[in-house]
């Protein structure tokens, strides 16, 4: 009985231990801070409203904080703005989603109109992403063995390429993938127009959002810039920053491809 006594004592002590080191670990784990960009409103980006413009740098706040952005000479820029259909004209850009009807006819919810650049109406990734059962990208295939994604939205469509004709409410578009096709843009359809600016078209109180990869300090190096139009509310609603405070940032509230 002597002798088994230690050897109890030191399996409880080895339990203790181990025990212990689990709990430090877990401890240290969840108080470690958050990885750079957590949080943020889309991957690799950040939007909300500019409230803070110094030099080459900008803060940006929403619901969550504020977070900063930061942009060189390389960065692009760009901006949308509110449109009509008169708007639509012949060789520009579009990018409708919308509808597709059983005859295959496409009837656009939204429109983004954008100029024709030296190579064309290039497959552009802006605007929003097609919905489960809508067309797949050019030169989209699915992985082997992948199964096909819900089908909630079976009739969701999406066309870009560049306007050849327009009548009324019809738009013939001359698509990269499946060549010419009509859509009608819908009487309570959204248009938007996007065109190129410089840095100096930003401003206090603009909806941003930022493309690029955050730092190690979490502020975002954006690659591009888009200056977007405000919400119903007069306030930037879409995906907004990762919340964290940007350096001297005391902002006031802030308000695919296919064819």
């Amino acid at each position: 009985m002597n002798r088994s006594i230690p050897a109890v004592a030191v399996a409880a002590a080895g339990a203790f231990v181990l025990a212990a080191c689990g709990a430090a670990a877990s401890a240290s784990k969840s108080s470690s801070t958050p990885s750079p960009g957590a949080g943020n409103g889309f991957r690799n980006g950040a939007s909300g409203q500019l409230v803070q413009i110094n030099a080459q740098t900008l803060i940006l706040t929403g619901p969550n904080g504020d977070i900063t952005v930061m942009y060189t000479t390389a960065t692009t820029f760009t901006k949308t703005s509110i449109a009509t259909l008169a708007d639509i004209t012949r060789g520009a850009c579009i990018l409708a989603t919308g509808q597709k009807g059983t005859t295959g006819a496409v009837t656009a919810t939204t429109v983004l109109i954008s100029p024709k650049t030296s190579t064309g109406c290039a497959t552009r990734n802006f605007g929003p992403s097609p919905g489960p059962g809508a067309s797949p990208r050019p030169g989209f295939s699915p992985r082997p063995g992948s199964s096909p994604r819900p089908s909630g939205q079976a009739n969701a469509a999406f066309v870009t390429g560049e306007v050849t004709a327009v009548s009324g409410p019809s738009v013939t578009v001359l698509t990269p993938a499946s060549g010419s096709q009509t859509v009608t843009v819908a009487t309570t359809a959204t248009i938007t127009d996007s065109a190129t600016v410089a840095a100096s078209a930003l401003q206090n109180g603009q909806c941003v959002r930022a493309n690029g990869s955050p730092n190690s300090a979490g502020d975002i190096q954006a690659t591009s810039i888009t200056i977007t139009p405000a919400g119903p509310s007069g306030t930037c609603t879409t995906g907004f920053g990762n919340g964290r405070r940007g350096s001297g940032g005391g902002g006031a509230p802030g308000g695919g491809a296919g064819g």
